[in-house]
């Protein structure tokens, strides 16, 4: 289990420092070798949904639940209570794969975390595949954690969910970091398709805690081929850094939602900053906010037509829009030090947003005064099996 601990960090390593210097997907060998496992009968199927329920049942008091090497069938949703660590043998050796005739309905998660409270919750060292056909229609998700405090997941793979590989509830806390996100996107759905979604308690705090622990962190990740990178809503609060994003599809690589969509709020702030996001399919639109506030600085961002583009968040009810300020919409962000490969990239405006977003009122081009980035790498992020 060493040896392959180490060659998963310095595969990330490498991946995270060389994606720099020239456009390359550091995603695919990985993804080819998940799938010549997943084709071969003869090393999978090894075990159930029922078999991993049965190790997360049989935590001792540290709350440490291993499980080995090989590919795990996944019929139905495994509950893991909040506090427990599930360590796999690595991203490449314990698989975690949807079967293609469940999860039918929308919202089924292969891993759900249920508690409250400050749990330490950690998910290390696995994949999470789903079904590769693009016509597929499941809603599914990898991980799904509720009002889950100081999680961490970490070294993890997901592919193929049609929601998203995470998604993140209520109040929770904590940091997904050195992970890969590969092709979370279906045709059959055409819409959803994300890395990480956070959602949060649809309340809007004055202060939103810039700066803070109190966010969901998106950290040291790769991202290929997924609709968002990262989105929000519900009044979430994400940090999204040193993240490599590519290949995005049908829509903008980093996401913040306003109201509307079913949601009586939209994302209330988001710390966007350190990333390298290039290469899209989808060349519209690089960072794409929607509604609420935050700060985007120092990203990289290559061939996009608007590398961070403004909006009057469109699911909007007209109502809520009619008069400035609309409900939910930007009013306190700030962007700087950006770069695309013309120069710096300036904010656009979405055509909608005429009247209600304007320089100097709702967004400013400069450093915001008085804001520190949160200690980085996340404090979570050290002391697990698989870092070096």
């Amino acid at each position: 289990m060493r040896s392959s601990r180490v060659l998963i960090v310095t595969w990330m390593v490498l991946a995270l420092a060389g994606c720099r210097q020239a456009v390359a997907d550091p995603t695919r060998a990985l993804q080819a070798e998940l799938a010549a496992v997943l084709d071969d009968p003869a090393r999978c199927p090894t075990g159930t949904s029922a078999d991993v329920q049965t190790l997360v049942n049989a935590a001792g008091p540290d709350g440490i639940v291993r499980i080995p090497a090989g590919c795990y069938r996944i019929t139905e949703p495994i509950g893991v209570p909040a506090g427990r660590r599930l360590y796999g043998a690595g991203m490449e050796q314990t698989i975690l794969y949807r079967d293609p005739e469940m999860f039918s309905n929308r919202d089924t998660p292969m891993l759900s975390v249920f508690g409250r409270g400050e749990s330490r919750t950690q998910v290390s060292g696995m994949a999470f595949v789903g079904v590769r056909d693009t016509d597929d229609t499941a809603e599914d998700y990898g991980i799904v954690l509720k009002d889950s405090r100081d999680f961490r997941v970490d070294h993890c793979y997901f592919e193929g969910l049609g929601s998203a590989g995470v998604r993140t509830d209520g109040t929770s806390r904590g940091v997904v970091d050195h992970s890969i996100f590969v092709d979370n996107f279906k045709r059959g759905i055409n819409n959803l398709g994300y890395g990480v979604v956070v959602y949060g308690t649809s309340r809007w705090p004055a202060d939103p805690g810039a700066g803070t622990d109190e966010a969901v962190f998106v950290e040291d990740c790769v991202f290929s081929g997924n609709r968002h990178a990262v989105a929000a809503s519900g009044g979430a609060h994400y940090v999204f850094r040193h993240n490599h994003v590519l290949r995005n599809v049908l829509a903008c690589s980093v996401d913040a939602h306003g109201v509307g969509w079913g949601w009586n709020t939209g994302t209330r702030y988001v710390e966007i900053y350190d990333n390298l996001i290039e290469d899209p399919v989808y060349r519209s639109c690089g960072i794409g906010i929607r509604g609420g506030d935050g700060v985007i600085f120092r990203n990289t961002l290559r061939g996009f037509g608007a590398p961070i583009l403004l909006i009057l968040e469109w699911g909007t009810p007209d109502a809520l829009k009619a008069i400035y300020p609309a409900t939910g919409q930007i009013r306190d962000l700030w962007i700087w030090e950006n770069q695309d490969q013309g120069g710096a990239a300036a904010p656009r405006m979405d055509a909608e947003v005429k009247g209600f977003i304007r320089q100097g009122r709702d967004y400013y081009t400069t450093a915001k005064p008085g804001y520190e980035p949160y200690a980085y790498p996340h404090p979570l992020a050290m002391g697990g099996p698989f870092d070096p």
